[in-house]
């Protein structure tokens, strides 16, 4: 069968049947104590084996449901970043802080049977006991029989310090109580704490030494071995290959390994209406190794949790309901594909093309509305807690070894039922930042409508500033610039056409910030991955961004600079910004600059305090601070590094760090930790010789500019782009990215209508960076491009957009944007704004309602191409080339 270890006696009797013990080695011993236990509770043992029995004469008759295949642990190095707090899981009963010493076990009294001691006595190990497990060497060369009877003696100690026989029998009862029942999955978790040092005898020794069937009964065992060696997991294939099936019943183990946390959770088993599932949790992380596996009531599966994150190992996090987006039901992009195999079986079947290593950990059904739950290393990091599935779904995870010293974990989610299900497309999503996030929120919107998604941790668990998995292990940096998304994508497409039976008719991507940056790079190395890429305002040409950000606080200075400038300030500067390039350029008085690229400010109107006007004015150097903050990076030979800031995105630049006299995050930890591979780097020094340096390790980075012009390839495959880019965008440059059209349309020797072929940019007036941080602009900045910007009466999407352009050839030459007073749907409709494809100018008519889209068109601009000395905004060098490489 394959189905060869199916963990009935686990799931009836818990994780806690592992031997978890408080640090008690003086305890005396009362053996009558735990004969009258086991006594207790025996009669209800006897009941609870013919109904075990019963299952398992079941279970011989289901081998189409049988296990899914073997799980494999991964290896992590140490970390020296802070361990993660662990959580329990949501069905944990107990959690027991202790300590497991190694030695030979002392003999104690027997009870009525030794396997039954075994089984009663490890509840009592889940209150409060001394116990000492016998050495690893025995473990791994004592035939199974004696080690079972030598921890059956040994838990005989354990009544010594329970707090009286009536706790300890109600603990057992509802303990069994809970276990026994048929319709609902439960878990029994024992926690054990383990020395920093600790490692795990190898699972192909220690497993099998303790895995067979064993007089009619079976039993679950966890050994440590103490150890000075760095956190280490033996092969978990093992857990099945090693295990005896015989007699029909079943052994389960956990291992764990850890290098820093106290916490270690044991195994997490689920016990479903017909007693098939079983989950294994295997960690392997360097600051978190407590897991548990998602826990549900339609699971029946089993359910392994494999990880191997610098951050933290999974846990089941908390919910939180995410938005639900209102283009579901999108006709037009759903087709009704319905899987050739169930979620249940995928994980067994699953096969793969690449030369790596790829593990599948999980394949789970989720009824549409109920929780998903995010992994805990992700949502230590600030990934999120929970999304809700917007239908019925099969989430497939599994990792991607990518070298010696990377991983990369994925997941997939598939649309799974028979009215919503599959449109026939794929759509992999991004990372933010420099983060190491799974986009939850993305993949349960594109799910929703109909996609199946993919979504990669970039190599690592990280927040979209924390670069320190970066340090000395470049190959985790290839992981975040390409590779975890190419394979993934590679992956991703292989599983689709093992469940659906056949391939996806299209695949596409969606990413902001880095993630636009990422949709670049994928269609300059990789342009056959999509057959449609968005891309919003990417952050491409990386280096000089970090280069750009990091100037900002050398301009300005920290709060108590007198070049400094607060926010009131800044909003003082912007009234006269306005004053010259809001109304009096696009007609409208709406604090929208429609066009900055037109704006040519004269900061000469700023009041200039003197010693008798200090009030509504600014000093000398604030006023050259806001001259300078508005000019470009250029290098040494006098090369454009990066364009300017657009005016209008100041006080959002404030607000969202780059003028408030801070340092900036993500420059910060690229140079730290990618660049120099060091935590003593100074940013606030940066100069032409760091950027020179970084501009060197390009290549070696894998290309992190991701600013090559040459899309021929992609051109030719028939792939489109679309670009979006908020005009007032304060933490990427719009400028950018009409930059990079006007280098791929040099490149490539074309004009725009050669452009509008396979891309399009459009420039999204009032709009800032992404809408992170609630701080989202004052234009029309919702077309569709995540949940939260396609709330109901949004008039506008760019993936059906995308999708029509692709499979139709009907391009967009406009992307409608609305905006809600404050942005919310309830204060009702602000105003709605077609956004124009570059080279047209979105153009006020001069007499309509301005809130209006019918009084808004499109002006074509001549001068679209002119970018270098003297022209404004400044985009290329003085003989019109893109070179961008600090000397």
């Amino acid at each position: 069968m394959r189905f060869d270890v199916p963990l009935i006696s686990a799931a009836l009797f818990g994780a806690a049947a592992q031997a978890a013990a408080v640090n008690r080695p003086n305890s005396h011993v009362d053996d009558r104590a735990v004969s009258n236990q086991i006594e207790a509770i025996e009669e209800e043992i006897i009941r609870l084996e013919e109904q075990l029995a019963k299952d398992l004469a079941e279970l011989e008759q289901q081998e189409e449901h049988q296990h899914p295949g073997h799980p494999q642990a991964f290896s992590s190095a140490s970390s020296s970043a802070p361990a993660a707090s662990s959580t329990p899981g949501s069905y944990e009963t107990s959690t027991l802080a202790s300590s497991v010493t190694q030695s030979s076990a002392s003999p104690a009294a027997t009870a009525s049977s030794s396997i039954l001691t075994s089984i009663a006595s490890s509840y009592l190990a889940g209150l409060t006991s001394s116990i000492t497990l016998p050495s690893a060497s025995s473990v791994a060369t004592t035939d199974a029989s004696s080690v079972l009877l030598s921890l059956s003696s040994v838990a005989a100690h354990l009544s010594s310090v329970a707090s009286s026989v009536s706790s300890v029998n109600a603990t057992i009862s509802n303990t069994l109580a809970t276990a026994y029942s048929s319709s609902t999955s439960a878990s029994v978790v024992s926690t054990t704490s383990v020395d920093q040092t600790s490692t795990v005898v190898p699972v192909s020794s220690a497993y099998s030494a303790v895995s067979s069937y064993v007089a009619g009964a079976s039993s679950s065992a966890v050994v440590y071995a103490n150890s000075t060696a760095s956190s280490s997991v033996g092969s978990a294939s093992s857990l099945y290959s090693s295990a005896s099936y015989l007699s029909g019943a079943s052994s389960s183990a956990t291992v764990s390994a850890n290098s820093t946390t106290s916490s270690l959770s044991g195994s997490v088993v689920s016990a479903s209406s017909f007693l098939t599932s079983a989950s294994i949790s295997i960690s392997a992380n360097s600051t978190s190794a407590a897991a548990t596996a998602p826990v549900s009531s339609t699971l029946t599966a089993a359910s392994k949790i494999v990880s191997a994150n610098s951050t933290s190992a999974y846990l089941t996090g908390t919910a939180t309901m995410a938005p639900t987006a209102s283009a579901v039901a999108n006709a037009t992009i759903n087709s009704n594909i319905t899987a050739s195999t169930t979620c249940l079986d995928l994980c067994s079947s699953l096969t793969f093309s690449s030369d790596l290593t790829i593990t599948p950990y999980t394949c789970e059904a989720f009824a549409s509305g109920s929780t998903i739950t995010v992994p805990s290393g992700q949502e230590a990091v600030g990934c999120g807690s929970s999304e809700t599935a917007l239908l019925d779904l099969c989430r497939v995870t599994l990792g991607i070894t990518t070298s010696d010293v990377s991983e990369v974990y994925m997941e997939v989610w598939l649309p799974n039922d028979n009215t919503t299900s599959w449109n026939g497309r794929t759509m992999s999503t991004d990372n933010g930042g420099i983060n190491g996030c799974v986009a939850y929120d993305d993949m349960a919107y594109v799910t929703g409508m109909g996609f199946a998604a993919f979504g990669d941790n970039s190599g690592r668990n990280a927040s979209a500033y924390d670069g320190t998995g970066f340090w000395d292990n470049n190959e985790v940096v290839l992981d975040w610039v390409y590779r975890s998304r190419h394979e993934s994508v590679v992956a991703g497409k292989e599983i689709v056409k093992q469940f659906y039976g056949e391939e996806q008719d299209y695949a596409y991507y969606i990413g902001c910030s880095a993630g636009g940056a990422q949709g670049l790079h994928s269609a300059q190395y990789f342009p056959d991955d999509f057959d449609g890429i968005i891309a919003g305002s990417p952050a491409a040409d990386f280096n000089h961004l970090q280069d750009w950000s990091a100037r900002f606080i050398q301009l300005t200075g920290n709060s108590s600079d007198p070049r400094f400038l607060t926010e009131d300030q800044w909003i003082f500067v912007q009234s006269y910004i306005f004053d010259q390039c809001d109304e009096a350029l696009d007609g409208v008085d709406d604090g929208i600059i429609e066009d900055p690229t037109i704006c040519e400010f004269d900061s000469s109107v700023i009041p200039a305090c003197n010693s008798t006007s200090t009030d509504n004015c600014l000093t000398a150097d604030q006023l050259t601070t806001v001259y300078e903050i508005f000019t470009e990076l250029y290098s040494t030979t006098g090369e454009l590094l990066y364009p300017a800031l657009f005016y209008g995105a100041q006080v959002d630049a404030f607000r969202l760090g780059q003028l408030s006299g801070t340092t900036q995050g993500i420059a910060h930890d690229w140079y730290n930790y990618g660049v120099y591979n060091t935590s003593t780097f100074d940013i606030t020094t940066l100069d032409q010789t760091d950027y020179a340096y970084a501009d060197s390790l390009d290549e070696y980075h894998g290309n992190v500019s991701g600013f090559s012009g040459d899309l021929s390839a992609f051109k030719a495959a028939g792939k489109k782009m679309i670009i979006y880019h908020g005009m007032a965008d304060p933490l990427v440059s719009a400028g950018n990215s009409q930059r990079y059209y006007l280098k791929v349309a040099s490149t490539l020797g074309i004009d725009d209508t050669g452009m509008d072929d396979f891309m399009r940019f459009f420039r999204i007036s009032g709009m800032a960076h992404c809408g992170v941080g609630s701080i989202s602009g004052a234009g029309a900045w919702m077309f569709g491009q995540t949940a939260l910007a396609d709330i109901s009466g949004t008039a506008d999407n760019i993936i059906t957009n995308m999708v029509d352009w692709v499979e139709n050839d009907d391009a967009p030459e406009t992307l409608l944007g609305t905006k809600f007073w404050y942005d919310m749907e309830d204060l009702g409709l602000e105003f709605e704004r077609p956004h124009c494809r570059f080279p047209y100018r979105t153009t006020y008519d001069g007499t309509g309602d301005y809130t209006q889209a019918s009084s808004w068109g499109c002006t074509y601009i001549d001068d679209w191409q002119t970018c270098d000395v003297g022209a404004h905004p400044r985009l290329c060098n003085a003989d019109g080339s893109f070179t961008s490489v600090a000397t």
